[in-house]
């Protein structure tokens, strides 16, 4: 028989042992769901994770205002209103959006290109701009790739009124779709957002903008997510261990005798028009390059858009999640838009 103190501590390190186990389970991801990149292969986002909603701050010269908003992940619909006051101006936003994550597909493929789509859309509101006030709502869909820092949008309903009379809106079952570049290991979020705004100016009667009252909303059913495009993984002929292969397209592939130029550690191109493509030819690699491979004793490859290292620039390297080095400048920002370089 054990003793009482005896349980106790046996049930304090079971307890300890739990915890020991949960800790090296492993972490769910950030995503609500993965894609591989297979052309056909689709995957649906009818749970939505994110929600919010915002008005204007008070001002001491703005505070003649109203308005309200609201974000509802269950029903998937949105609400927001705004009414200003003579000399004031009201914005109130309401949006939601999920999140996934895409992997590398079954025949080894790494980018492609998906088209996401928000369906069974239905807007029913109403603006009131009487004599010159202005008053307008609209809906936005976006889509945002964190590791490429990159956002797309769609306007799906710009309303605007205009007379003494309110603007009536009812749109039902629509749809928006937006097309995006993508390689295996990008991190998508797509929202969807609703935006009221309502303002005087001077006038006596001011706007009213009502997407929130009774039956006003935005709602939608869901996000579907397909790949449309899946291009065939890229062929991997490794530099030399300190060298970088630099290509003019975006599968680094040797189409042409002058497809690449081959560069040393420790060799940085201030000016890349002052290299040419090939003996005795006039172009030059300015703004030409669209794939890099890496050796595997470089550190990184520094890439700037303006000459002599100067502007925007960015750093490739071997990593975890891309252990041959071999990047694809394709929908990131970068295609054939570098001037100068630097291997270290």
């Amino acid at each position: 028989m054990f003793t009482n103190l005896s349980k106790k501590n046996i049930c304090s390190l079971m307890f300890m042992i739990a915890l020991s186990v949960l800790f090296f389970l492993p972490t769910p991801a950030f995503s609500l769901g993965n894609i591989q990149i297979n052309k056909g292969t689709v995957l649906t986002l009818t749970d939505i994770d994110d929600a919010a909603k915002g008005g204007p701050e008070s001002s001491f010269l703005n505070r003649k205002y109203s308005g309200s908003s609201d974000s509802n992940p269950e029903r998937k619909t949105l609400r927001a209103m705004a009414k200003s006051s003579p000399g004031s101006k009201a914005s109130y936003w309401a949006k939601m959006g999920s999140r996934f994550s895409v992997l590398k597909g079954n025949g080894g493929e790494t980018f492609g290109r998906i088209r996401i789509t928000v369906y069974g859309l239905s807007c029913t509101g109403s603006v009131n701009t009487p004599r010159a006030s202005a008053g307008k709502a609209l809906l936005k869909f976006s889509v945002s790739n964190m590791q490429k820092n990159t956002r797309s949008e769609l306007s799906l309903l710009t309303a605007t009124g205009n007379g003494s009379s309110p603007k009536m809106i009812q749109k039902e079952n629509f749809s928006g779709s937006l097309d995006v570049q993508v390689s295996a290991g990008d991190a998508i979020t797509v929202e969807l957002e609703l935006i009221v705004t309502a303002g005087s100016g001077f006038q006596n009667i001011p706007a009213e903008v009502d997407f929130y009252s009774g039956k006003n909303k935005v709602s939608f059913e869901g996000m579907r997510v397909e790949v449309v495009e899946a291009d065939p993984p890229l062929l991997i002929a490794a530099p030399a261990p300190e060298q970088v292969f630099l290509y003019d397209n975006s599968r680094c592939l040797d189409n042409k005798t002058d497809s690449s130029l081959v560069l040393k550690k420790g060799e940085n191109v201030d000016d890349l028009a002052k290299r040419a493509k090939s003996q005795g030819s006039s172009e030059t690699w300015n703004d030409r390059i669209a794939c890099i491979k890496i050796g595997s004793n470089v550190n990184r490859v520094i890439v700037y858009q303006n000459v002599k290292f100067k502007g925007k620039s960015r750093v490739f390297s071997r990593t975890a999640s891309n252990p041959n080095g071999v990047w694809s400048l394709r929908g990131n920002g970068w295609d054939k838009s570098i001037s100068s370089i630097s291997v270290e």
